[in-house]
This record gives C-alpha cells, structure tokens and sequence, in this order.
C-alpha cells in the first residue's frame, strides 16, 4: 500500500511541547493503526509518512485513540489520596467508560488494593515512596510503567528524576499524570463519542489551524510561550493557556525517551546520565549565560532531528541507546554533547540536536528554555581537545568551589564557550578562540599563586603542535605571536619565552608535548598589566641580562618560527592589531615548536609590496641583537649587542640609540653607513636628527625581539653596511 506524506505543520521541533507531540503521534499511529509508519523533520516540520491520509487520521485520534495509561500514584496531587481530585481517577475507571478507557481502569484498579495495603492514604513519605515504586514495579502492567520507566529510576536507596519530567512525574504541585488524565475528560475520550469541541482542538494541534482561544490550563515546563506569568500578554500576567490535544500526545511522546533507562543507569554516572540524550548543564552556548545557570537547572536535554523517515522501532534503539561520548567516554554535560555531535560521536542519521535547558523561571517552576541547535558533523580539530580534558577536569573541580575568585570561573566559562562554539561551527578563528581562551585562563593562574597552590592546578601542558596548524588563520598577528612563542635559547642555560611570561619551568615529555610545573625559584618574568611593546620591550631586556647571566655564548634569542619584514614594517607602523597579538602569543607559548630547521611563513607578494616603508632605524639596531652571528660574504661576523638601546629606544632617544649601534658596527669590522667617502668625513651625526615620540621608539624596542630569515637580514645588512637603492626607506 501506498504511503501519504503528512506534514503536520502543528508539530514544529520547538517549543518541546511540539516535539513531543510529534513523538506520540508517531508512537500512537505506529502501535494501534499503521505499524509501517515512518516519520522525520523536514523545513521545522514533522513529516508523518503512513497509510493513513488526512482524513483518516483524525478519525483515529477521534473514535479509536487508545490513551496509555499514565498514573503517578507515588505522588501528591495524582488523584489517588484523599486530598486529592478524583474526578480523572473516578470517571476513567467508572464500568460506563468507553472501552478504548479498559487498560486505565485496569491498571487503576491494580493500584488501588496496593495503596491499601501499604497503608498509603495521603502523599507518600520518602520511606514509603521507596517501598511503593518496587512493590508498583513488580505488580503493574507492562504499558503502566512506560510512564514510570520515564519519570524516574529506582536505585538501591533513592530515585533518579529525569529532568523532562521534573521530580518523578510533577512539576512542583502540577502532576502531569493527572493533568493527561483532566486533559482525556476534557476532550471526552471516556465518552462513547468524544466532546464536539475535541475536533477543531485536534486540527489545531496536528495542522496548526488558529482556533479562537486555547483552554485555560497549566502547561507546565513545555512551553514556555503559554505557561502565564508576567508579560505573557496584555495586563501585568497573563493565564496559562492550552489545547487539550498538545497535551495528551506531549505526554505520549514523553514515554519515548525512557524505557531503557533503567539497563542504562551505570556506576560512576550521575542520575541525569541515565536518561536518553540528558547532561548535566553547562554555562555555555547561549549569549545569555553565567556562571548561575547551571544551578538553577535541573540539566539539559539534546533532541535529535533527523530528515530520513524512520520507523517506531528505530526511534526507540535511537532512544533507547540514546548516548553519545566524546574521548571514548560518555558525556557529561553540554560542552561534551557539542564535542561529541562534532566527532561524530553519536547515532548516524541525526542532522542536528535541539538543545534544551530546564532553568527556573522567577523563583517559581522550571521551563524547558531552548538554547539554539548544534549540526551533526565531523569537525576538523574537534579530537585535539581530548589532549586538554586531564588538565581541564582539574580546572572544572577547582572552580566548583563557591568561594573561587570570580576572575576564575570567569575563565573557564569562556574556555568552554569558546570549545563550545568551534564545535558547532568549525574553522581556524574559532579554535583561535580555544587557544587565546585558553591563554587567558593561564594568564590568570600565572598571578593567582594562593589559588593554584590551594587547588593543585598545574600550568597547562601535554598539548601537541597539531593546535598551532588547527587555529592558523594565516593573519599577521597569528604570525608575529607565533614567531615570539617559540623563541628560546638554544644553549639551554635561558628558558624559553614562556618563562618571561610566567613562572613556570618548561620541558619536553616522552611524546614531545611541553609539560610544564610553577617555579618557586630563578623566575624569570618581565611581563605585568601593561601594554604589548612595554612588555616586549621588557623581555629583551630579560633575556640579555640572562643570557649574559648565565656565561650564554649567543643571543638566548633563537626560535621556531620566523616573521618576513612586510610584517615587521605593518607593526612598526601600527597598522597591527597589538591586543589580539598579545592573546595569541599567551596561547601559543603553551604548544611546543620544532626547535630545528625554522619555519618561515609563505611571502605573500601583494601583502608585501603594500606594506609600509621599513624604517631605516630598525634595520640599524636589528643587526644587534641576533641569536647567531651574521654571515657576509662567507665570513661569520660577531656583532656584540648593547643593552642601553633598549633603555634609549623606550625613552624615545632614538637618535641615540642609532649611534651606539653604528659604533657597534664598526667595531665589528663594519662600515655602516653614512660613511668616509672620498675627500669626506664620518657623519655619525646625522642619527641625532632622528627623533619621535616615546611610543614610536617603545615600538621600535619591541620589534628587535620578532625573529627574521638569513635572507632578510643580509637585505637589512644591505641598507646599513653598503650603499643599496633598491629598498624603500624611510
């Protein structure tokens, strides 16, 4: 038989009431009219594929709808105690039922007797909770304890709630199970026909028509929308506002999403892990979090959205093992469900998750507050955080603590927003985003010594240089603080740069990651709260007092990576953006680098010739402070370096600074220029004329820190030790 295509445009995937009731639908058709049914989302819409045309199918939600039976008589307010309302209890076990009510009154008159014999008659104490939901699970029908199966699992000594259907059943005072039962008499399923209103209600909710006005009554959790309060509508609170028919099939769908819940409940998991598809929460992900949200949840909820028609059946193994892992691990919370839907970790034909939180709302009940939708799909770099998890567990334990600095979880909440966004959208600048998250997050450990010391926190290490390639964006900044990050002293008697950043001691592991540890003694650092060049500046300062310190035979001012000189002259021309220069290189300091042949970035030749005019200053003084000696014409040349420049240049006496390196040159053996010419005389002088700003020269004091190729500093040699018209010159 042929299948009709059925989109049922009453059952978008938000708010989670509507996905719900396209579940139940699914599930209902599936089991009492079509077993061939299939169905999946298609344009924010849910497709029903069965051989029940339109027509059809409101006719069996009419006439041959068979409600299951959902009861909750473990709890306060189901109808079943003394207090409570026995309207739904009495009328659905009535004998005058209609006979699609016959498994309701069956499994209400099996709890009955049980309740008396327990000795139950008002809201059970915690004690006998226990005793009742065991004795209930052994002696109610199979289709009773899909509901139960959904709300909670039973464990050894206590009950796990699954977060969709708030503590066991019930949302504060508002139990869902007799609220699907109010809903049934409402709608007159206990009837020989159902009530005249019950069609138009069934249209709006499979079809979406617009009806009048939608019945006063809660809604609970999910749907947000109708759920009242303040600002709901016109006036100062509006009523909580339902169609009867979203309700009932809301319900239906919920029994989806339990049922294995039980077999999966594992040791070591908390209680939100036993249910399909449930983390604990996580502040990230969304433009309005903080630090507080996951407090105020109850845990999140990722439904998936799939566009291939699929069975009943497969809906329940997709449920039922309703799981993803992330590092060979189940998830634990929303930053690990984003990873693991970026791996790929999770069941093949799901597109994308709707992303759930349950948050309270006003001090009063919890909504399902949707949090936007992660895509399904293999992201480059997403296995390199694995690498992080060790040290970021230990982050997340200390930051646990309610009287951690704020400064802190403030770190780490954009650590993992950061983690959090790449995996939903990929590409270098967002795990750029990781990587100067993830700087900032050590910055703040560098200065907080109380803090680590207190917590154990150890410096960020066991990293790969596979996170370099992963956040390369290819922009200059990218380039110039790379370069910085892997300079070091290749006589090994002066740490590398990273130790003039923090106090930190530095080495290679058995994998060639970087594993670092604080030092207590021989700290090295030049770096404080003030702006990029200062602190460059300082660092060269640092490092040749060190390296003269220490008996170093060469500059301790080798590196990895090198930097071409079109972008030296955009820096020194403040064309750079020097804050997103400093971020990356507090990020990159932490990834090991090769410390043999250099890796020089490719010559953008456009990018080149736009650069701004090199200043004739820089090729001077970058000729002294080199970490090998210069090689001119298959000699190597010696130039010793003179620290005072750096003190003169960040004072501004850059004229100054000149001259002392032209006596250096020629010291050298050199002849820098001006020079004798025939008849003349030297006119060292001429460096006096050239003055700036103390800014200017600060610049220029930083930038003899960025390391150059052979080839660009025999072009610098070039304009200083020889005629040369062919650069441009300032």
């Amino acid at each position: 038989m042929s299948q009709n295509v059925l989109p049922l445009a009453g059952c978008p995937p938000e708010p989670l009431m509507n996905y719900l009731k396209a579940l139940g639908i699914l599930r209902l058709v599936s089991e009492q009219a079509d077993p061939s049914a299939r169905g999946c989302w298609r344009d924010d819409v849910f497709v029903l594929h069965s051989k029940l045309d339109g027509e059809a199918l409101t006719k069996f939600f009419l006439d041959d709808y068979q409600p299951t039976p959902i009861v909750g008589p473990w709890a306060g307010g189901s109808g079943f105690f003394s207090r409570d309302n026995k309207k739904a209890i009495e009328c659905l076990a009535s004998p005058e039922a209609a006979p699609r009510c016959a498994n309701y009154r069956e499994v209400i008159e099996t709890i009955q007797p049980i309740l008396a014999q327990t000795g139950v008659k008002d809201k059970p104490t915690p004690e006998q909770k226990g005793l009742l939901l065991r004795r209930l699970r052994s002696e109610l029908p199979e289709n009773a304890l899909q509901w139960m199966d959904a709300a909670l699992v039973l464990r050894s000594d206590s009950q796990a709630f699954a977060p969709l259907l708030g503590t066991g059943g019930n949302d504060g005072r508002l139990d869902f199970s007799q609220n699907f039962m109010l809903r049934l008499l409402t709608l007159g399923i206990h009837k020989a026909a159902p009530e005249a209103a019950a069609a138009g209600w069934l249209e709006n909710a499979l079809c979406g028509r617009a009806l009048p006005g939608l019945a006063r009554a809660a809604v609970g959790q999910f749907a947000p929308g109708r759920a009242g309060g303040p600002n709901a509508t016109q006036g100062m609170e509006g009523d909580a506002t339902d169609n009867p028919w979203d309700f009932v099939l809301m319900i239906e769908g919920a029994l989806l999403l339990g049922g294995a819940a039980v077999r999966r409940l594992g040791v070591g998991l908390d209680s939100k892990a036993a249910f399909p598809f449930t983390v604990r929460p996580s502040a990230c992900g969304f433009g309005s979090s903080s630090d507080a949200d996951p407090a105020s949840s109850r845990g999140e909820l990722w439904l998936p959205l799939w566009s291939r028609p699929a069975s009943l059946a497969e809906l329940r193994t997709l449920f039922a093992e309703g799981r993803a892992e992330v590092a060979g691990r189940p998830v634990r919370d929303g930053l690990d469900f984003a990873r693991a839907a970026a791996s790929l970790g999770v069941d093949r034909g799901v597109e994308q998750f709707l992303r759930l939180s349950f948050l309270k709302r006003s001090g009063k009940a919890f909504l399902a507050a949707p949090l936007g939708r992660v895509p399904v799909r293999q992201q480059p770099g997403v296995d390199l955080l694995r690498q992080l998890d060790p040290w970021l567990d230990g982050f997340r334990m200390a930051c646990s603590d309610k009287n951690t600095p704020p400064r802190f979880k403030t770190s780490l909440r954009h650590l993992q927003t950061a983690m959090f966004e790449f995996c939903r959208y990929g590409g270098p600048r967002f795990f750029q985003a990781i990587l100067t998250a993830l700087g900032h997050a050590e910055r703040e450990l560098a200065t907080g010594e109380r803090f680590r010391a207190e917590k154990r926190i150890f410096p960020v290490g066991g990293l790969s240089a596979d996170w370099i390639a992963a956040a390369d964006d290819n922009s200059p900044e990218f380039e110039l603080a790379l370069a910085l990050a892997g300079i070091h002293d290749r006589e090994g008697k002066v740490g590398p740069l990273r130790s003039n950043l923090e106090p930190v001691q530095v080495w290679r592991n058995d994998t060639g990651a970087l594993a670092a540890k604080w030092a207590t003694a021989d700290r090295a650092v030049a770096w404080n709260s003030a702006d990029l060049c200062t602190n460059l500046a300082a660092v060269l300062r640092r490092r040749l007092m060190d390296g003269a310190k220490n008996g170093c035979t060469r500059l301790p001012l080798a590196a990895s990576s090198l930097v071409p000189l079109d972008t030296v002259s955009r820096f020194l021309a403040g064309e750079l953006d020097d804050q997103r220069i400093e971020n990356l290189l507090w990020g990159l300091m932490l990834f090991p680098q090769s410390t043999g042949a250099s890796h020089r970035p490719k010559t953008d030749e456009a990018a080149a010739s736009a650069a701004p005019p090199l200043p004739r200053a820089f090729a001077l003084l970058k000729l002294l402070f080199l970490p090998e000696p210069l090689l001119m014409d298959g000699l190597l040349v010696t130039i010793k370096p003179e620290p005072s420049i750096v003190t003169l240049l960040a004072a501004g006496h850059v004229g100054e600074a000149c001259r002392l390196a032209m006596r250096r040159l020629r010291a050298s053996g050199l002849a820098p220029l001006p020079h004798p010419r025939a008849g003349g005389v030297v006119r060292d002088t001429v460096w006096q004329e050239l003055q700036c700003g103390g800014r200017d020269g600060l610049r220029l004091a930083a930038a003899l820190l960025f390391p150059l190729s052979d080839q660009d500093l025999n072009r610098l040699r070039t304009l200083i030790v020889r005629e040369a018209t062919e650069p441009k010159l300032t």
